[in-house]
């Protein structure tokens, strides 16, 4: 198999994607993170930076995998484009869009493979709605829906990244977190873009620096709205939500699994059933498959740009309790 090296392993996303390269059989040849004690929980027999050019030098490897805190994304995705590195990185590759879109240019100049992990693509409702809408089968979207709720925020702590809940480091809370998800499924079943973001957020339950909830409306280009709802209020684990309704058809039920109802004709079935988890191991896999075939990743840092986009304009709408223009921003 291939040489896969892991950058900023300090991240809490980072087990699970070694898990998942460990399932496939997958050679780690090296990992990296400024922290130190970040490196020594990694539990692998490999070779350790604190430095990812030293590491992209060393080692040359095939495909990197890599995290920071949200601040840092951006400019580490600018390391990897300029050294010509294949990469995925975990969501939301920073915290402004235009830094990210001269990246994203870079990198579709020099042709290098940019993966993002918006993994909600990958639940087999999600892949069904986006067939029928790539064979001209959804109808119109005229309304989607997403609530993203987890637990406490304090369990960041716990997984030794304090930093997503220092806003100048990690943006805001879920809204930067869960976001990319719930923007990016707007944008790709119901708009091609996003004309006007109306948001709130609140900070009234665990008094942490970064909001514990945030309510997004987003209306599209061609008229559809999206009720986005993101957080960390529940008491325990993960809530998730999804409903969109076209003039064609309707689902509504959780994101893992359901029936979608046609307006004409049979219910279909989507029979499949994929947890949070699991989509992370399907991408994983998925990722390497596609690169190693010389196909796009399902989600690429291009498909970044407008979703870093809309959030920017839902934090500045957050801030100032109005409705911003994305074409503004």
């Amino acid at each position: 198999m291939g040489r896969i090296a892991l950058v900023g392993v300090g991240h809490w996303h980072a087990e699970m994607y070694l898990q998942a390269l460990q399932a496939l059989g997958e050679d780690v040849v090296a990992i990296s993170d400024p922290d130190r004690d970040a490196l020594d929980r990694v539990p692998l027999d490999c070779p350790r930076y604190r430095d990812v050019g030293s590491l992209l030098r060393d080692h040359e490897p095939e495909f990197v995998f890599a995290f920071a805190p949200h601040r840092d994304m951006t400019e580490l995705a600018a390391q990897l484009v300029a050294a010509g590195q294949p990469f995925a990185m975990e969501k939301p590759m920073g915290l402004d869009w235009r830094q990210l879109a001269q990246v994203a240019q870079d990198a579709e100049r020099r042709g290098v493979f940019a993966a993002v992990a918006l993994v909600s693509r990958y639940f087999p409702l999600v892949t069904r709605l986006r067939q029928l809408k790539d064979a001209g089968e959804l109808g119109r979207p005229v309304h989607l829906y997403y609530r993203l709720l987890a637990g406490p925020p304090r369990r960041y702590r716990d997984l030794h990244v304090p930093w997503m809940l220092d806003p100048l480091q990690a943006g805001a809370g879920p809204l930067y977190n869960f976001g990319p998800h719930v923007v990016d499924l707007f944008l790709r079943l119901a708009d091609a873009q996003v004309a006007t973001v109306s948001a709130a957020w609140s900070h009234g339950v665990y008094g942490e620096p970064i909001e514990d909830l945030a309510a997004l409306l987003l209306v599209g280009s061609e008229g559809a709205v999206g009720v986005c709802e993101v957080g960390y209020t529940v008491p325990t684990a993960y809530e998730r939500h999804f409903s969109l309704t076209t003039d064609a058809l309707h689902y509504g039920g959780p994101i893992e699994a359901g029936r979608i109802i046609r307006r004409r004709g049979e219910p279909l079935e989507v029979t499949a059933a994929l947890s949070a988890t699991e989509t992370y191991d399907v991408y994983v896999a998925d990722t390497l498959v596609r690169f190693r075939q010389g196909r796009p990743a399902i989600a690429t840092i291009q498909d970044m740009v407008p979703v870093l986009r809309v959030l920017n304009a839902a934090r500045q709408a957050c801030e100032t309790g109005g409705t911003v223009r994305v074409s503004d921003l």
